[in-house]
């Protein structure tokens, strides 16, 4: 399970919000996605293009998908 909590990644002297999981490691939110096949905001991502396209995996299910990167 994922939480998101407010104010707990550091970015230099501001904070920000994240995902935080019961065992307490956080992700930063720019390196994850929610999972399309199962909702979940445990993914990595594996690849990273030139067009802007980043390739992420679902840590949780395995799902692979790619998103437009903002």
């Amino acid at each position: 399970m994922m939480l998101w909590t407010q104010n707990i990644w550091a970015h230099g002297d501001s904070r920000a919000a994240a995902y935080r999981c019961l065992n307490g490691h956080v992700l930063d939110p720019s390196t994850t996605r929610e999972c399309r096949a199962c909702g979940v905001h445990d993914t990595r991502i594996v690849e990273s293009s030139d067009n802007g396209q980043t390739t992420h995996v679902c840590n949780a299910c395995g799902a692979r998908f790619t998103v437009q990167r903002a």
